[in-house]
């Protein structure tokens, strides 16, 4: 049976914000956009002491303010059963641990048996409605945790922490050949050939997106290392172009990579293992771990199984 979507957010007016108006504590325990404040005040989503009142009357000390979240519509995209790890859900956001070759969001190539297909599928079975938005996203081949905001208000505070690079995220990655140093930081612009629909270049010459990727090694091996990656930046293809900006591609990349990984891996050695964000509602920082999936698991030891052969 469908339930009514209930997210809501309280706020009890403090001391300090005695005499305020009602927009003005809004925004400053919410940042909510101008755009946001409009629709609430359109739709009557806020209340103060159960009652609605303009959003430029005044507000006392000690009056609580309800905002609720508005039930919305699904996203056109069909049900399906898609195989994925929940990590975490609460009433704001959902955590994803993804697996290796399952798309986020369907596209002219891919039209169904994604992600979002399959969160459309579990949402259902909950009688719950949302819609698509991803705050985070990760390539097919790429695995590991990402994270949907369950409404618009989520979606839009922490799209503004990753603008505002309070997110932290960190891959593991097994490249081609040792690592000289034991750490440091890929710090080259990228920049999208119009001709290229896919992939990306690093520019030398420091004309394109600004991107800027930290590595720490993990292990080296005889001609590998599994290398631990923080971003800066979100580009598309970042971290894969950066290691092979370097001499590093990551093994079975098949787009910046060497070619010839097939006997190795079946998709890119690319694994998003830590995940750490600021909550809209609880407003303190949550963090997730995901460990090296089991492909990656047998690459790595694979080849100390060669270096042992050597």
């Amino acid at each position: 049976m469908e339930q009514e979507n209930k997210a809501s957010f309280t706020h009890t007016v403090t001391s300090e914000e005695d005499g305020l108006m009602l927009h003005q504590v809004l925004r400053r325990q919410y940042r909510f956009s101008r755009r946001f404040m409009t629709r609430m005040k359109l739709n009557r989503l806020v209340t103060v002491n159960g009652e609605f009142i303009y959003f430029t009357a005044r507000v006392k000390a000690g009056d609580q303010i309800v905002i609720r979240m508005q039930t919305e519509e699904t996203d056109h995209i069909p049900p399906q059963p898609v195989d994925f790890t929940v990590v975490y859900e609460d009433e704001d956001l959902i955590v994803i641990d993804k697996p290796p070759g399952l798309v986020v969001h369907p596209t002219r190539g891919y039209s169904d048996g994604t992600l979002a297909n399959g969160l459309m599928q579990y949402w259902s079975e909950r009688g719950e409605k949302h819609r698509m938005r991803p705050v985070t996203r990760l390539d097919r081949d790429t695995s590991g945790l990402l994270v949907v905001g369950k409404h618009a208000y989520a979606h839009a505070f922490l799209a503004e922490q990753m603008a505002e690079k309070r997110y932290e995220r960190v891959y593991l990655a097994c490249t081609h050949h040792r690592f000289a140093s034991d750490r440091g930081t890929i710090d080259k612009a990228i920049y999208i050939d119009s001709e290229q629909k896919i992939s990306r270049t690093v520019s030398e010459s420091g004309e394109g997106y600004p991107a800027v990727t930290h590595y720490e090694v993990v292990e080296r091996m005889a001609a590998a290392t599994l290398v631990r990656l923080s971003l800066e930046t979100g580009r598309t293809h970042q971290i894969r172009l950066h290691l092979a900006s370097i001499g590093h591609p990551i093994i079975g990349d098949d787009v910046y990579g060497t070619g010839g990984d097939q006997d190795l891996i079946a998709r890119q050695a690319l694994h998003a293992t830590y995940l750490k964000l600021f909550h809209p509602r609880r407003k303190e920082w949550m963090a997730w771990e995901s460990p090296l999936p089991a492909d990656m698991q047998q690459l790595v030891e694979r080849l100390r199984q060669s270096d042992s052969r050597s």
